[in-house]
């Protein structure tokens, strides 16, 4: 430091304090500064990411409440005044329309589903509303498509009533190539009635007594709109006409004499609309 800025100093103090001063404002608004930018760029980073888990949660949250209330309200969906036209009337005719394919003799009965797939679409109460029409066709097309549908469904007799008054389901069986030449005749249904093997692997498979075991599911089953179009199929309403050959069909079946013992079988077809002017023959006496 030079000798003539020495003694200046000296003589004026004031003038050496007031710059060293400017200079420590100077240096602490450039720190406030870099402070600010730092905050600036720090405050929206944390609102964003605020924002991201709250929107996540949300959809997280709507998704849960959508299945929840599909599962809530299958019984408002189930309600019979919703599903008017579904069940089965006096009037009810759904055999209009519907295609027989002739089976000719050696004919190999099961069924080529186009478009399958490798699966097949199983009913629950959180998709049923969401399968396709298309879907709920090839579940009564496709072999064992329905019992693989009672299989997952054993203890909700409400949703497999809706499954069988679809009237896409109804349709689709009673058009199998497999299914509808029983429907047309007489003689082809009384030979599947006396073909007590085939009779027997059905009705004793774990599916189908655990759907006997059940009277609510029977029930609900012989009232379904599959059921009504299968009883006014040409075949079975000639042996609604004529009961007493009915009758002798099942004397004759082993299988078809047990299934009359059942309870929730015999309360069923004393309810239904075109069986129970029929029923005290049908079903004749308990063992």
């Amino acid at each position: 430091m030079k000798t003539e800025e020495i003694i200046d100093r000296l003589r004026n103090p004031q003038k050496y304090n007031a710059k060293a001063t400017q200079t420590s404002t100077a240096a602490t608004q450039i720190q406030q500064n870099e402070g600010k930018k730092s905050s600036t760029l720090v405050n929206p980073l944390a609102v964003m990411i605020a924002l991201g888990v709250l929107v996540v949660a949300a959809l997280v949250w709507l998704v849960m409440l959508n299945a929840k209330s599909r599962a809530e309200n299958i019984s408002a969906a189930l309600d019979p005044k919703a599903l008017q036209g579904l069940t089965a009337d006096t009037d009810f005719n759904p055999s209009v329309g519907i295609t027989y394919v002739q089976v000719q003799e050696g004919q190999d009965r099961n069924v080529a589903v186009d478009e399958l797939g490798t699966t097949l679409p199983i009913i629950n109460r959180f998709n049923y509303q969401s399968i396709t029409p298309k879907n709920y066709g090839i579940i009564g097309m496709a072999p064992w498509a329905l019992t693989e549908n009672f299989a997952a469904n054993l203890k909700d007799a409400d949703l497999m009533r809706y499954l069988l008054n679809r009237k896409e389901v109804a349709d689709s069986f009673a058009a199998r190539a497999d299914v509808a030449p029983l429907l047309e005749d007489p003689q082809l249904l009384a030979a599947l009635a006396q073909d007590t093997p085939s009779l027997t692997e059905f009705f004793e498979s774990d599916v189908v007594q655990q759907v006997l075991a059940n009277p609510d599911m029977v029930r609900k089953i012989a009232s379904s709109r599959l059921m009504s179009q299968l009883l006014i199929s040409k075949a079975v309403k000639y042996y609604r006409d004529h009961p007493q050959e009915a009758v002798q069909l099942i004397n004759a079946s082993p299988v078809l004499s047990t299934l009359r013992q059942n309870p929730g079988v015999r309360q069923a077809v004393q309810e239904n609309t075109y069986l129970k002017t029929i029923a005290p023959q049908l079903l004749g006496a308990t063992r």
